[in-house]
Order: structure tokens, then C-alpha cells, then sequence
């Protein structure tokens, strides 16, 4: 992506969403504070360490602070240390090749966050973090499509035109507690910008490779699971402060919460959300083996099974402290023809965004930006569709 290109796409991104950039690069500054960072601090480090995002990433993030009309380095900061104050929680749920109806994979995530309580006054939305729709071309042809965080180059989920899919979550390990961690000494990389690197490349292993030699270089700011997909295998990336475990799947099921698998040993003992998201989501999957469908994901996302509450895949809470629910994506990967995948995207609450019109939207990887409502990347549709009120069929 040429230096021009990065930085209008950037732009674009900063203008529609001017709001909800402002909205969240102000709530990660008073997050920072209420963990007793200062601003200035913050920053400095953030001009020190620009070098860790890529130059054609540095340029989109220019763009994005010239639309929003927020200050490079305030978005800076924001991209480089955002998963430190306020991690991705998530439910990721897949079908690899064969696993599914189509015999293409089919991919699925739920991007939960939790609130702040600083998160508070005319400035903030319901002490949440505002989703949009990422929506990016390159000049070789590359595209990606995702949520990411109004503001952020990173992506919660999403996938590209040459056939790949991802996914992440924290995971909320022994470890995570334990650690304190010290801005001024670490050099980790956010999850979200680890996607958004994977889906620059053109097949699921160079994305897999690239991604974890990155991370033997540097660890993620938490412990975290990262997921790439093409139609006929998966890698699940398990990742901690001084360990990396990757397992292969293909012609099966599978899903991760926030919790290792392959490293269950490290995993928190008392985090009951995500072993009951966990298994909730092995039980479906494996009950439609070699069945799974776009619309059978959709239903995935909207589960309320062992709640409505933190403990379901479709998470509600009553305090803006807990992890819930902010948005959903869905796709179905084409084996033969990558540009005819096909995505949805639900912005605020799956039960209710799903279930409405408004709520969300369907294409595939050749279906142009203009042809997705402006609402879905100006952060309208995600304030209609937040609520916490479960709503059922």
C-alpha cells in the first residue's frame, strides 16, 4: 500500500468516524489515568516506539488523526498500548473445510469488551469503546473487511480477498494477574494490529508464520489467542509473555474463549465465563459437524445459553464493568473464488443487532464501501444496536 493510499483510507476512516475516534481515544487517555499513567509519559513512549507499527500502518494512522481531528500522537498511543487498559474478551467459533456444509470454512467472532468506570460524562458512550466497520483496499488489489475500534488499524476480526479469515481474544491467564505490567519497559505488540498483518499476506501460512515470528521477537501486551483460517485449515496461535503454541485444524471443529487450550495449564482457575463460553460453543459445533453454515454462526452469536449474562456467547451485564457483547462478524471463506467470500457484520448487541435490518449487513469481498450504510462506519448503527436488555426470537 503506497504512503498516499494508507493515508486516505486513514483519512476516510478518521472523517466518517470523527465521533467515535474522539469518543475512544478520550476514554483510553482516562483509563490510562484511572491505572495511574500519565499522559505525557504515555506519549513520549508512544513517539519512542512508532517504529513497532509499519510505515504503510504510521501513514493510515496520520490519515485517521487528520480526519478525526485528534493528534497523531494521541492516536498513536492509542494503537500501540489500547490493549493494555482494555483487552478484547471474545468467543471465536469455526467449521474448517470439510466441518462445514460448503466444504469451505466457515468463521465466526463475537468481540466483548469491558467497560471503564472513568468511562463517564458527555464525552463517553455508555462507558464503551465505539465499532465500526474497517473497510481497506491496497493498490495491488488486496481488500479487507473487519470491525475495529473507531480509531484503530487493528482489527478485531476480519478477512481479506485473497481467502483468509481472523479472529483473537485475550486470554485470562494465572499469568495476567500476576504480571505488573511496566510501560517504560516493555515492547508488545496489540492483537488487533497482529491481524491486521496477517491479512496483508496471501495465504493462511505466511500469515501464521509472519505473525508468530513477530511475536518471538516481541510478545502481545497480553496473553492472547489469535486465529487465521483459509477455506481448508486453521492455525490457532496460543500466546503468553514467554511462550507460543500452535495448533493446525483441518476438516474439524473448533473455538476458543478467553482461555488457552493447548496451554491450559496457565489458564486462570476461577474464570467460569469462558469455560462455560467454551464449551457451549464445542457442544453446538460439534453437534452439526460437516453441517455448519453462515446462518448457523449467526445463531451462535446470538446464544444465551447459561445466562443471559457474562457466561453466555451473546454476553449481557447489569455493571459496565463486565465483559459483554459489542459486536459480531460472520464469514463463509470460497475455496475456488476467494473475492465471491462472503461476510456479516453486526454492530452493538448480537441478539438485537442480528434480528434487525438496521442491525447489520451482508456482502461479499467484492462489494464496494459505497455500497455499506454510512452508519456502519460513522458508529450510529453501534450506538442503536448497544443495549443490554436480552432480546430473544
Amino acid at each position: 500500500m503506497s504512503s498516499e493510499t494508507s493515508y486516505r483510507s486513514g483519512y476516510m476512516h478518521g472523517a466518517s468516524a470523527r465521533s467515535g475516534v474522539q469518543h475512544n481515544v478520550s476514554a483510553f487517555f482516562s483509563q490510562l489515568h484511572a491505572a495511574g499513567y500519565a499522559a505525557d509519559t504515555v506519549l513520549g513512549l508512544a513517539r519512542a516506539r512508532a517504529d513497532i507499527i509499519r510505515s504503510p500502518w504510521r501513514d493510515e494512522l496520520a490519515g485517521i488523526a487528520d480526519g478525526a481531528r485528534v493528534s497523531f500522537d494521541q492516536v498513536l498511543a492509542y494503537n500501540l498500548y489500547r490493549d493494555l487498559v482494555s483487552p478484547d474478551e471474545c468467543t471465536v467459533s469455526m467449521a474448517v473445510g470439510h466441518a462445514s456444509a460448503s466444504g469451505d470454512t466457515v468463521f465466526a467472532k463475537n468481540s466483548d469488551k469491558v467497560g471503564g468506570k472513568s468511562l463517564v460524562g458527555p464525552n463517553f458512550y455508555k462507558n464503551k469503546e465505539i465499532n465500526v466497520i474497517l473497510y481497506a483496499e491496497r493498490d495491488d488489489g488486496l481488500k479487507i473487511i473487519g470491525v475495529c475500534a473507531a480509531g484503530s488499524t487493528g482489527l478485531k476480526m476480519g478477512m481479506n480477498n485473497r481467502g483468509l479469515a481472523a479472529g483473537c481474544n485475550i486470554a485470562r491467564t494465572q499469568e495476567l494477574d500476576e504480571k505488573n505490567m511496566d510501560l517504560t519497559k516493555i515492547r508488545a505488540l496489540d492483537r488487533a494490529y497482529l491481524l491486521r498483518i496477517g491479512l496483508e499476506q496471501s495465504n493462511v501460512l505466511d500469515a501464521t508464520r509472519g505473525v508468530t515470528a513477530e511475536l518471538m521477537a516481541s510478545p502481545m501486551a497480553t496473553p492472547g489467542n489469535i486465529q487465521f483460517a483459509d477455506a481448508r485449515q486453521a492455525f490457532l496461535i496460543e500466546g503468553s509473555y514467554d511462550r507460543l503454541a500452535v495448533k493446525k485444524i483441518a476438516d474439524d471443529v473448533d473455538s476458543r474463549s478467553n482461555r488457552f487450550i493447548t496451554l491450559e495449564y496457565m489458564n486462570k482457575k476461577d474464570d467460569v465465563s469462558s469455560y462455560c463460553r467454551y464449551y457451549r460453543t464445542q457442544e453446538i459445533l460439534k453437534s452439526k459437524k460437516g453441517k455448519m453454515t453462515l446462518d448457523d454462526l449467526v445463531q451462535i452469536s446470538m446464544d444465551h445459553a447459561n445466562g443471559p449474562g457474562p457466561n453466555s456467547i451473546c454476553r449481557h451485564g447489569t455493571q459496565f464493568t463486565e465483559e459483554i457483547s459489542l459486536a459480531a462478524m460472520v464469514m463463509a471463506l470460497d475455496g475456488k473464488d476467494p473475492s465471491k467470500s462472503r461476510w456479516g457484520i453486526c454492530l452493538g448487541k448480537p441478539c438485537h443487532a442480528w434480528r434487525d435490518p438496521e442491525g447489520h449487513f451482508f456482502g461479499d469481498m467484492s462489494t464496494p464501501r459505497s455500497a455499506i450504510p454510512e452508519g456502519f462506519f460513522n458508529g450510529a448503527v453501534f450506538k442503536k444496536f448497544y443495549q443490554e436488555e436480552p432480546k430473544f426470537a
